[in-house]
């Protein structure tokens, strides 16, 4: 009888049983390990936690002892490229005091109060480690004086950047151009950064200006007493040595600088400067008007 049951059992094809095996162990073992991996992360995320708390406790700790022991205190201020500017001022505007810790001072801020001394154009700040602090300036350049007219008259220089930065004060240099007939625009408070205006003759000063401040030894701009602005007429150039007007008038003015430089050249090679009453380099384009006064 055994025989015969065993004659009638039919095994399970091998695919069939891997299939069965697969599905009886397969949940059991998934189900187990998922609270297993939770766990881990849990504790993963917590070990995180605590070492990032410490680094910043450890952190922080080390900044404040830092800043007692005083190591990175400003214990110099040291100011360069300054000319005209007093370095006290410098540092009266820095607005730095002894003990600031340099990590906590702010270089832009720094440079915004320096640039109020009137002949500071740009500031440059840089912290040097440990302890001090470098304040480098660099000044205006002036090219001529300008004598304003209204409410702010006085006497101020007028730079190379084409803006008026700072009233004459005495003993200082004053061997520069005068520009005069400018008068600044209604309502202005400070004329400190105001330029000659947009219009053409502003452009005419400005550039007759700085074709002079190329040193052409018959006409330097040291030379160049007084430029005036006339809205009809456009700019009249005076000489220190000799007083006739020179009528430049609108435009070209490189051009009309140079047409000059060759006419002074022959006057004075021939020893005709004297007795000129006035130039007109716009009387007609191309022709310069020499008059002279009767002997």
């Amino acid at each position: 009888m055994l025989r015969q049951f065993r004659s009638n059992y039919i095994r399970p094809p091998a695919q069939l049983r891997i299939r069965v095996n697969m599905g009886r162990y397969q949940q059991p073992t998934s189900v187990a390990r998922k609270p297993e991996w939770n766990l881990q992360l849990i504790r993963k995320s917590f070990l995180l936690l605590v070492l990032v708390m410490l680094f910043v406790g450890v952190g922080r700790w080390g900044f404040q002892t830092l800043e007692r022991s005083g190591t990175f205190s400003v214990r110099r201020v040291t100011v360069l490229g300054n000319r005209m500017s007093n370095e006290a001022q410098i540092r009266t505007l820095a607005d730095i005091k002894q003990g600031d810790q340099l990590f906590r001072v702010p270089p832009e801020e720094i440079a915004e109060r320096v640039r109020q001394h009137p002949w500071v154009d740009q500031v440059e700040v840089e912290r040097v480690w440990p302890d001090t602090l470098t304040i480098r300036v660099h000044e205006y350049r002036p090219l001529a004086m300008i004598n304003i007219e209204g409410k702010q008259q006085g006497l101020y220089y007028f730079g190379h950047q084409g803006v008026i930065f700072a009233p004459v004060e005495p003993l200082q240099d004053i061997d520069y151009p005068v520009i005069t007939g400018f008068v600044p625009p209604d309502g202005s408070e400070d004329v400190s950064g105001l330029g000659l205006g947009e219009d053409a003759i502003a452009e005419d000063v400005h550039g007759f200006l700085h074709v002079a401040a190329r040193g052409n030894p018959i006409l330097p701009l040291q030379s160049i007493s007084e430029i005036h602005v006339d809205r009809e007429k456009g700019i009249i150039v005076y000489l220190v040595e000799h007083p006739f007007p020179i009528y430049v008038g609108y435009g070209n003015v490189e051009k009309r600088y140079y047409q000059l430089v060759k006419l002074l050249e022959r006057f004075y090679r021939k020893g005709e400067i004297e007795g000129i009453k006035e130039i007109r380099m716009d009387y007609h384009e191309g022709r310069i008007l020499v008059a002279r006064s009767e002997p």
